[in-house]
This record gives structure tokens, sequence and C-alpha cells, in this order.
């Protein structure tokens, strides 16, 4: 059973804050919209970006010189509509992926900064061919070199399968074992074919922990947001919205680690963190991007305990 806990991308900054890396580089441009500017008038429908807040807002009301990022009229001029494209791999929402133009067939970030080691990264919200990682510190040089391919045999179970079974993509991508290094760059790239463009949810780097043995009992689920009614003639009226995963992990700890269980949970009580049941795991489909509901260490005997950890990945 293993947890990563994320560090956060923000703005290059002096002196540098721990566990906050940024940008170095990407191939992904910010320019959704124009950059709101004081002296236009906007009209009701119009779209802006700002490159400090690296948001994409909507105008509610005709405004000029009402600057979106602090505007507190009520009612509001602005809606603060969703990241710009470029930040969309660090909004917390693996259903608004970055994407590429037609013919665009990868998508690169280079992050660094962060100020301590990082072991693990995970992406989500992937479509591609595959997905790597290169991992650079400044005296020793290329640490870590990993390419992952994203493709899908899970439904391949026979020879019809095999020969008509549409081709599938994986949606996560787990890089572990990277060395710690404490100022490294991290490349990441995501490749498709000139005919399907690659898309990319989130980034999730940071300190991966090991809680315990994952064991046969832990659950998956999923929590459906879609719209699901009928009408007045009984005709189904169904509208698809994205989902969440549920996962219930059962595992087992050493009684000895049961307060360091409780501390590393408890400091991620309102953190979305990464949880999944191990290495080569990735078949029980039990990796999530979420935050926990609730957990429980039971006090079974002085060697081994049973925790429960229920879990609710983003949208």
């Amino acid at each position: 059973m293993r947890v990563l806990i994320p560090f956060t991308i923000g703005e290059e900054v002096t002196p540098p804050i721990p566990a906050q890396g940024y940008i170095e580089s990407t191939n992904i441009p910010e320019n959704d919209f124009a950059q709101w500017a004081v002296g236009t008038t906007y009209a009701v429908g119009d779209k802006v970006i700002s490159t400090t807040t690296h948001r994409i807002y909507e105008a509610l009301q005709v405004s000029t010189g009402v600057d979106p990022t602090t505007d507190t009229a009520d009612p509001p001029y602005w809606l603060n509509l969703a990241a710009t494209n470029r930040w969309k791999a660090f909004d917390q929402k693996i259903s608004d992926p970055v994407t590429v133009p037609d013919g665009t067939t990868t998508i690169n970030y280079v992050l660094k900064g962060f100020g301590i080691p990082s072991n693990s990264l995970t992406l989500f919200g992937l479509i591609g061919r595959k997905a790597s990682l290169i991992v650079t510190d400044a005296t020793d040089g290329e640490v870590y070199n990993r390419e992952i391919s994203l493709v899908d045999n899970t439904l391949v179970d026979d020879w019809f399968t095999y020969f008509f079974e549409p081709a599938r993509v994986k949606s996560e991508a787990i890089f572990e074992g990277i060395p710690p290094y404490a100022n490294a760059e991290y490349d990441i790239t995501v490749t498709d074919t000139t005919s399907v463009e690659p898309q990319l949810g989130q980034i999730v780097v940071g300190q991966e922990y090991t809680l315990g043995n994952t064991n046969y009992g832990t659950s998956v689920s999923i929590e459906d947001y879609s719209r699901k009614d009928r009408d007045a003639f009984g005709n189904a009226i169904i509208v698809q919205r994205p989902f969440a995963k549920l996962i219930d992990f059962d595992f087992t700890i050493n009684t000895s680690s049961a307060r360091r269980t409780a501390i590393l949970l408890e400091d991620m009580r309102a953190t979305p963190a990464v949880y999944y049941a191990g290495i080569d795991t990735e078949q029980f489909g039990t990796t999530v991007y979420g935050f926990f509901r609730n957990f429980s260490i039971n006090l079974d005997g002085p060697a081994i305990s049973n925790v429960t950890l229920e879990v609710e990945g983003l949208t």
C-alpha cells in the first residue's frame, strides 16, 4: 500500500519554497484567449486569461477596467472559468486535460526547483502511446530514464478480442524508484501519433511512502455524476458527465507503526494524494488520485494490525 504526497507547482520564487517547483519549459503555450487589458471594454460572454493566476475568465456583465483576478462585485462581472491549457496539468481536475493542436504528437513539461527530493511521479488522464520521464541532476547528470507503454490489452482475453477489440490506452502511468536528488529536473513527455493527439490530465510529483501490505478484500467502484432521468413518457434522458473512483483499501501494518500511519493520514486529511496498492498492481485498477473519506486502524494484536482506508478520486 503506497501513498504519494504531492509537491505544488507554482511560480519560480527567490528564495525557493521547499516542495514547490515551477515549470522550467513546456511546449504548451498559454494563449487560450487574449490577456485581460485594463482599457478594453468587454461584452457578456467574452473570455480572457490572466498569466498571473493562469486562469480563464468569462464576462458576466459589460465592463471596462474591472480586473477579473480581483473582482469582488455582487453580482460579479467575471466568472472564474478554468485553468489555462498549460496549467490544467496541475489544477486537480483529471477530466479537463491538457490538449494540443491537430497534428501535434507530444506534450512536454520540464519541472524543477523543488528543493527537496522526489522519489515518485504519476500521470493521470492520459491519451497516448507512451509516457516517459527523464530526471537530471546538475552535478551527476541523467539519473533516471524510463519509458512506459500506454497500450492497454486488459480486455484482450481470447483470439476474437485480440483481433477485434478496439485499441485502448492506460489512463495512468506511475514512475517509481526515482533517485532522491533535491534539485533535480523532471522532463515529462507524453507521445501519440499524428492521427490521435495526446492528452494529459494531471502531473503529480512528490514523496512516496509505504503504508503497509494491501490485502485481498480491497474493493473498487465508481461514483457516476452523469444525469440519468426519464421524461413524462418514460423515455430515458442520459447526459454523460465525469465519474470519480472509489477505492476501499484493506491493508495490514506492523502494530508498532500505527502512530506513523495515523500521522501520515492525518496530515493529508484535506490534501489530494495518489493512493495505490503497490508495485505491479495496475491490473487491479486501484490507482487513484483523490482524498480519503475516513480511515480506521484496528489494533488487532501486538505484531500486526489491520487498516481500512476509503479514498474518493478526483473527477
